[in-house]
């Protein structure tokens, strides 16, 4: 029995000897099998994905099934879709892990992902094997004041029901953050989320809420001037939209140069931000000495005092005084007169820094009447209007203004005027009892209200918006002979962006005496440029009312942009334009001068945009209706502003 047990243990011994000797090359062969296997892969973006079993497969084997398990909510194509092998790859452990990770990375899953493969007599069948995100409930959010709670939960709305995800969800932040920029509120962010253990997740946002407003660089203009132009204050929401708008209306006041908004996070309140407002001043004051060329005054020398910021208050003043050389291209029914014209204006755009402007003019002409044939006019006065816009409607402005003036006219050319009435046969007693009632004149005090509705994206060069006014006028004799007689005008414009350069404009205008009669120089007047192109000034006729409408294409001069440096030259468009119109009851000079009544035109124009003072048109017409003796040749037409 000893005699076993000896044998026995030697044989023991033995194999351990045996097994010492044989180790380094058993631990060899595991090593290149270990290769083959799946093993713990770590830091697939903060997660890890691991196999369920350890086993050594040859790479040459093909994949025959694949199947997902642990997915409830996400639907189980759209994992295999995130697969770059199929069925019938050959099996590829690399390329495995590699999909493991894309899985990961549709964010509805925790780090427990894993790949079990299985072999099969056909092949190897791999299970994917995920683990959801808690499923989301709901979303509340908080801190939205400008934006409304229900247009931001619509942006988040799709992931209800599904896996929290966040992915999904960061992509539904940077949408509700251009849902804030594309409304203007540029420095709205989602500031903080987290969950509820019910599956409801929380944003908290921080729409940008202004800490302070400062102004820096002006030396001549007032703090207050330039607050009162900003609209923005501490405690609101910062808007883009409103900052350009004050920006705008800042450059309206031509005091600056350059306006710019400086943003930054206020040391004070990190959750609160600081608006600078950076301005360039400009020299406002000016003695200027000028000329041009107008259909009205003919060609005209001027020279005048102007200050866009006097007394750095942002008030405006300025004096002009003009000398011409009389109406333009003008016929027999003209007097060769050289006009003298004085005005001055006076503006307090802003009443004790109310919403309320002031403005006060002083005026005297004297010049050749082209709304009396053959007539004189002198007419002087003053006016104070006040104006205020709307608070609750945009772009709507509301004005009433006062005015004194007095008008004296006389004969210019008796012997004309004469010879036109002896033409028509009237006799000599008629046509003193006409003339007289033609330069009759007075001395009114007028007084009217007016409202004007101005969406234009630029007055200089006006491409897109609306231009509405309406306004009615009393005027009361207080001393001569032409009575009293009211007045009422409406004008609208819409100006229609064509391309990127080019404009369609659409208007019309239609205005009619109210009380009394209108005398001959205060009645409507048809023809020149301001009104019905194409025709002499006053060619259409005079009446106690009238209606016209236009419609004009502008459009770059071609290849203008190439080979002009300055944006003043750019600026500088063709006009191609219909014009027509019509008056109501005629005067009585109308008749005597063969004046039709109404018009239709066509032509062309050059309009060139001066600062501070507006376009100057250029316009040739053409009438193309039967206008009466001599007027069928078309005209040209200078102007300076917008027609009305």
């Amino acid at each position: 029995m000893s005699f076993i047990k000896e044998k026995t243990y030697s044989i023991l011994l033995v194999i351990f000897i045996l097994n010492l000797l044989m180790y380094p090359c058993f631990a060899k062969d595991n090593k290149k099998d270990a290769e083959k296997q799946f093993t713990e892969v770590k830091n697939i973006d903060s997660g890890s994905v691991k196999t369920l079993e350890n086993k050594t497969y040859d790479d040459e084997i093909t994949i025959k099934e694949i199947y997902v398990n642990g997915n409830n909510l996400v639907n189980t194509e759209a994992i295999l879709k995130q697969l770059n092998i199929k069925t019938g790859s050959k099996f590829n452990k690399t390329a495995i892990q590699e999909d493991l990770k894309s899985i990961y990375k549709m964010g509805y899953f925790t780090e427990k992902i894993k790949a079990v493969p299985k072999r099969t007599n056909s092949g190897i069948t791999l299970y994917i094997q995920v683990e959801e995100n808690v499923p989301v409930t709901g979303f509340n959010v908080s801190g939205n004041q400008v934006v409304q709670a229900e247009d931001i939960l619509k942006l988040l709305s799709k992931q209800e029901g599904l896996p929290q995800n966040i992915v999904e969800l960061n992509n539904s932040i940077k949408e509700i953050e251009k849902l804030y920029a594309d409304k203007g509120f540029i420095l709205a962010r989602v500031t903080k989320i987290s969950d509820d253990p019910d599956g409801i997740i929380n944003l908290e946002i921080n729409e940008g809420k202004i800490n302070t407003v400062k102004i820096a660089g002006n030396t001549k203009t007032k703090d207050f001037v330039i607050k009162r132009n900003i609209t923005i204050e501490p405690g609101d929401i910062y808007s883009e939209n409103i900052a350009k708008q004050n920006i705008a209306r800042l450059y309206g006041t031509q005091s600056f140069s350059d306006v710019r908004r400086v943003i930054s996070a206020s040391p004070e309140n990190p959750d609160k931000y600081d608006l600078t407002i950076e301005v360039d001043e400009k020299r406002t004051g000016s003695i200027s000495l000028g000329g041009g060329v107008d259909t009205q005054t003919g060609f005209f020398g001027t020279t005048g005092y102007t200050d866009k910021n006097l007394r750095g208050l942002g008030q405006e003043l300025n004096c002009n005084f003009t000398l011409g050389s009389g109406v333009l291209l003008n016929d027999s029914d003209v007097v060769e007169k050289m006009p003298l014209q004085f005005e001055a204006n006076f503006i307090e755009p802003r009443i004790k820094n109310t919403l309320n402007s002031l403005r006060l003019t002083a005026f005297a002409r004297n010049m050749a009447s082209y709304q009396i044939p053959l007539g004189i006019e002198k007419r002087f006065g003053g006016e104070i209007e006040l104006a205020r816009p709307f608070k609750k409607v945009q772009n709507l402005a509301g004005s009433i203004s006062l005015g004194v003036e007095k008008v004296s006219l006389k004969e210019g050319d008796e012997d004309e005027i004469k010879t036109k009435f002896d033409e028509k046969g009237y006799s000599n007693a008629f046509r003193i009892s006409e003339r007289a009632n033609e330069l009759q004149g007075g001395t009114y005090l007028t007084i009217g209200p007016s409202l004007v509705y101005d969406t234009r994206n630029n007055i200089l060069n006006t491409t897109e918006g609306w231009y509405a006014s309406t306004s009615i006028n009393e005027s009361f004799m207080i001393f001569g002979d032409a009575g009293s007689f009211g007045k009422a005008n409406f004008a609208v414009r819409k100006f229609n962006p064509i391309g990127e350069k080019s404009t369609l404009i659409v208007g019309g205008r239609i205005a009619s005496r109210v009380v009394g009669d209108l005398p001959e120089f205060a009645a409507f007047r048809l023809g020149g440029p301001y009104s019905i192109r194409g025709f002499r000034e006053g060619d259409v006729g005079n009446g106690q009312g009238f209606m016209m409408a236009t419609t004009e294409l502008r459009t770059p001069i071609p290849y203008i942009d190439k080979i002009a440096k300055y944006k003043f030259i750019r600026d500088i468009r063709l006009a191609f334009f219909l014009d027509g119109g019509t008056l109501f009851k005629k005067t009585f000079i109308s008749s005597v001068y063969n004046r039709p009544g109404y018009g239709i035109s066509v032509g062309s124009g050059l309009i060139v945009p001066i600062p501070f003072l507006g376009p100057i048109r250029v316009d040739y017409g053409y009438p193309i209706t039967n206008v009466g003796l001599g007027n069928k040749r078309g005209a040209f037409s200078f102007g300076v502003g917008d027609r009305y």
